[in-house]
């Protein structure tokens, strides 16, 4: 069994933010770290040890949530004891979901390329 790695797919244009999009061979989760540790450029990390449409989804899952953020759509529900993911909830006027399509879209035209040739060349899933 190989030793999960991180690997830098790329740097793209996601909305008015420049994004470092990264995967993860140890995981098929993702994230979206809007201000690292390092307080660099904004990360996506998509785990890749599933398969292709799980990973894609993910992927897709994580662009919209950084999109959702900048156009200042995300909620954290209080009080909350659980402290998790779940306690967010979106909420978007018909506008700002066609602006989030549409920086999503931009997003993915540029970065799905390079995101399928690190899948097929990193991921560790077998079916």
């Amino acid at each position: 069994m190989k030793k999960p790695r991180k690997y830098v797919v790329g740097f793209y244009k996601l909305g008015f933010r420049n994004v470092k999009l990264s995967i993860d061979t140890g995981t098929a989760n993702g994230e979206v770290d809007l201000i690292p540790e390092d307080n660099g450029i904004t990360t996506i990390t998509v785990g890749i040890d599933s398969s292709w449409s799980e990973s894609f989804s993910v992927l897709l899952h994580e662009v919209y949530e950084g999109v959702l953020v900048d156009l200042q759509t995300r909620y954290k529900q209080k009080p909350s004891y659980s402290q998790e993911s779940s306690d967010f909830m979106f909420i978007a006027t018909h506008n700002q979901l066609s602006e989030a399509a549409e920086r999503a879209g931009v997003f993915l035209s540029e970065a799905l390329p390079a995101f399928m040739k690190a899948y097929k060349k990193y991921s560790p899933y077998e079916e």
